[in-house]
């Protein structure tokens, strides 16, 4: 058996495709509830022109991709995006994104961890300051209303088909 099939990350990333239905716990609904809402951020942050081309683009050649494409051009573009959270000279970036990538293959609830708690946290610390009061709420509102959507699916609902991979890699072009 190759070396690829024993990584932790494909070992989860296979029981999506084994219907594993076990529900989330409250760590990973609280985490995922923090997650999700982040990229709605765009819609009040850049023009309409930017983030429509970049999710629509994203959505037109990424949806109908092979689940396993779809999550190799994430890791990718993930890579790509996540050197931002650090301020370091272009290769101090990478290296550092990569490492945090790297990491996740291995330990693959690391990602929901940092996506989380330090990520999701940097995006709001550089674009709270440009949201007013209703934007505020109703990202908080988003928050709670997420944690409980999630409470109520099981691990194999979320899969999708894939299919928020698309505006998730929309959400990392517009902020690039």
């Amino acid at each position: 058996m190759l070396l690829s099939q024993k990584l932790p990350i494909i070992q989860k990333s296979n029981l999506l495709y084994k219907g594993h239905t076990k529900s989330l716990s409250h760590y990973h609904s609280l985490c995922l509830s923090f997650i999700i809402p982040h990229g709605s951020t765009d819609v009040w942050i850049f023009p309409i022109k930017k983030y429509a081309l970049n999710y629509a683009s994203s959505s037109v050649f990424f949806m109908f991709q092979p689940m396993r494409i779809k999550f190799f051009f994430l890791f990718l573009y993930s890579i790509f995006h996540i050197k931002n959270d650090i301020e370091a000279s272009l290769p101090i970036q990478l290296a550092y994104s990569c490492t945090i990538h790297v990491s996740w293959l291995w330990f693959p609830q690391w990602a929901i961890t940092y996506l989380a708690w330090i990520h999701t946290s940097l995006h709001y610390y550089k674009v709270i300051p440009f949201l007013n009061k209703l934007q505020l709420c109703t990202l908080f509102a988003t928050h709670i209303f997420v944690y409980f959507l999630l409470k109520n699916y099981k691990i194999d609902d979320l899969s999708l088909g894939g299919s928020w991979i698309p505006i998730v890699i929309g959400h990392i072009i517009t902020n690039s």
